[in-house]
């Protein structure tokens, strides 16, 4: 998702390094804890393999991602937002028991074609992920002060890069970048909160401040490699892959009470939305004709009338609508999911059923794959995958968005694209051919992965991967004269 521009960078930011790799349909903002997939297959794990940030005058260089960007003009002076946001969200109201699974909220036909016909270039949804990962680059070992600094910086940025709304993680794993009376403290920003400076709350005044919308990213289900920040007394598997970590069982009902009662907190804040990102289940870890050890007994409780699949969909189908139904309580809120680009994949091995969630009312408000490719890519070029994405019929309240892996751009071999591998490294104009195409397409918004790819002074390549500065800066600047 996204990449870099402007030079100056903020000098008290160590930024961590992100691997960049073609690997597999991405989902925003993996540190690598999951292990790598093939572009085959739906996502769970994030850019792969291949590129270290760097800020001058940061100290070093640490992996991953997580550049700042220079101080612009017009940078807020940093005031701290008032006290009764985080007191508010401290204390969230208990939610209802959530509904077992039943079956779809709506199944009223479609009325749209595919995207939105009267959107202007001007009007379009514009935004930046800001991963956990570059929050800690920013955020650890800073004071209140720093901190603010940072996040003005950031958001300067994001307005300068012509985007109109960020998306902020605020769980990356079962933690909290902000004050949470459910989730421990994310470790970069432990200290920060025990000071009582509350991340998430300045930095939404800090981007109302600046005109933008600020979206609340959580990663609903996963626990991360370390048990030390699971909430007890909720069922939990490993799925035991190359590099395993945990999860919370989506078929739980105490695991969906403890996302939902997240979710209250978060809509404490002035937030304008929620996002989900592709974690749902693990894939190509549990049988897939049989429940898993951890789910067995509440399958055999079911009855099991559906097949394990259906009866797995029909439970994360059961959260993403108790979600929706939570956010729109919210004047203005809104709640969209960024699934992996494989739809087929995303439905058959991590049981979310996507599409359904774009063509049925009542589980989403928009959806925005992670469509992270070129023209050149052997298997799943860019407009290849756009077009059968836009071939569905999302129902007349959902909005379809597009994600864009500028995290690609300048690098070299692109490992999943086979004859394509050079692309990202040879042009630099990939990134405005899809930006135009969407355009083209009446597509209604685009979002980037990440935030530090636009700066592209401070990327430096992995072992095993080039990096062409100059083909990076020359396709970033194109980006931004389009996005302005």
């Amino acid at each position: 998702m996204k990449r870099y521009l402007c030079s100056l960078l903020l000098a008290c930011l160590l930024l961590t390094g992100c691997e960049l790799s073609s690997s597999p349909p991405v989902s925003p903002g993996l540190d690598g804890s999951l292990p790598p997939q093939s572009e085959n297959n739906s996502g769970g794990s994030g850019p792969v393999g291949s590129a270290t940030l760097t800020t001058s005058g940061g100290g070093g260089t640490t992996s991953p991602t997580g550049a700042t960007g220079s101080t612009l003009t017009g940078a807020s002076a940093g005031t701290t937002p008032s006290s009764a946001v985080s007191s508010k969200a401290s204390a969230p109201s208990s939610p209802p028991e959530p509904t077992a699974p039943s079956g779809t909220p709506s199944d009223a036909p479609s009325s749209n074609p595919g995207s939105d016909p009267s959107v202007d270039p001007q009007e379009e949804f514009r935004g930046v992920w800001i991963s956990y990962i570059e929050l800690g680059a920013m955020l650890k070992n800073q004071s209140a002060a720093q901190a603010r600094q940072a996040l003005d910086t950031m958001l300067d940025d994001c307005l300068s890069f012509g985007m109109n709304a960020v998306i902020f993680h605020v769980r990356a794993n079962s933690d909290a970048y902000y004050p949470s009376s459910l989730f421990k403290p994310a470790a970069s920003v432990k200290a920060l909160l025990e000071e009582g400076f509350d991340p998430l709350a300045y930095a939404v005044q800090a981007a109302h401040a600046r005109g933008l919308e600020l979206h609340a990213w959580v990663n609903p289900y996963r626990i991360g490699r370390n048990l030390e920040y699971r909430v007890e007394g909720i069922d939990y598997f490993q799925d035991k892959g190359a590099s395993p970590a945990y999860w919370y069982a989506p078929t739980s009902l105490e695991a969906q009470k403890l996302i939902l009662s997240g979710i209250e907190e978060l809509l404490a804040y002035d937030i304008d939305g929620i996002q989900f990102d592709d974690y749902f289940y693990p894939h190509d870890v549990l049988p897939a004709d049989a429940p898993a050890d951890f789910e067995k007994a509440e399958y055999e409780a079911s009855g099991g009338h559906l097949s394990i699949g259906d009866w797995r969909r029909a439970h994360v189908d059961a959260l993403i609508s108790s979600v929706y139904s939570r956010v729109h309580k919210k004047n203005g809120c809104v709640f969209g999911v960024s699934p992996s680009h494989d739809y087929a994949g995303t439905r058959e091995k991590g049981y979310a059923d996507t599409v359904k969630w774009l063509q049925k009312t009542g589980y989403v408000d928009y959806l925005c794959p992670q469509i992270y490719f070129g023209f050149e890519h052997q298997s799943s070029r860019f407009d290849k995958v756009l077009a059968e994405w836009l071939a569905f019929r999302p129902a007349s309240t959902v909005k379809l968005y597009v994600g864009l892996g500028t995290y690609k751009i300048g690098l070299a071999p692109d490992k999943w694209a086979g004859t394509g591998q050079q692309e990202w490294a040879e042009n630099d104009d990939i990134m405005n051919r899809s930006v135009e195409l969407l355009r083209q397409k009446k597509v209604g918004g685009m979002m980037f992965y990440s935030y530090s790819y636009f700066l592209p002074d401070s990327v430096v390549p992995s072992s095993g991967q080039t990096y062409d500065r100059d083909v990076a800066k020359r396709e970033v600047e194109n980006l931004l004269a389009l996005l302005r």
